[in-house]
């Protein structure tokens, strides 16, 4: 993870809370050794609410998380902002945390046994302390990086050199002659 400037917080400590808080999040749907209360997630959203800043990671794989961007400094009206992009349509997609233990079996029915992780997953972390997992459309998160991409505090150079590096391997691979593996 390479940073364009030093932030006045560490970035790989927000990693592993947020790896943390996916893991407690993962809870409320699946079997885990811990499970966790709505309560929890309630309790860190009431932190959130008193937070006198913000910050927006925007990761993939939450396990493991592999940040492409973290939007630094939010104010509070931008973390209001940032809430009102969640899709307001369905509402157990926004309040999660009202669900019953049995609505949520039922939402899980047909997932496959583990996630993917695929995907772009939008943690909201406030200073001095809350967290919160947002769920953006594809438009939110365009809508997202167009108002605060210049606050990006992570460069992407790293990340954009990796998947070019990846798409010529996969080139190559296509390029080969059949029956050709590789070692000639």
């Amino acid at each position: 993870m390479k940073l364009r400037k030093s932030p006045p917080f560490d970035p790989d400590a927000d990693l592993v809370c947020i790896s943390e808080f996916a893991e407690a999040w993962r809870s409320q749907f699946r079997p885990a050794q811990v499970a966790y209360t709505p309560s929890h997630f309630q309790a860190q959203l009431e932190e959130l609410r008193r937070a006198k800043s913000y910050r927006l990671y925007l990761i993939t794989r939450p396990a493991q998380p592999i940040p492409l961007a973290i939007i630094h400094p939010l104010s509070q009206d931008d973390a209001i902002l940032l809430m009102a992009l969640s899709p307001v349509d369905d509402p157990d997609l926004v309040r999660p945390l009202e669900m019953s233990p049995h609505e949520k079996r039922l939402a899980m029915q047909g997932a496959p046994g583990e996630p993917s992780g695929r995907g772009v997953y939008p943690f909201l972390l406030g200073e001095p302390g809350g967290m919160a997992l947002l769920d953006f459309e594809p438009e939110g998160l365009v809508l997202v990086m167009s108002r605060w991409a210049e606050r990006n505090v992570l460069d992407p150079e790293p990340l954009l050199a990796e998947r070019m590096h990846l798409l010529g391997e996969q080139i190559k691979k296509l390029a080969r002659p059949k029956g050709d593996d590789g070692n000639n």
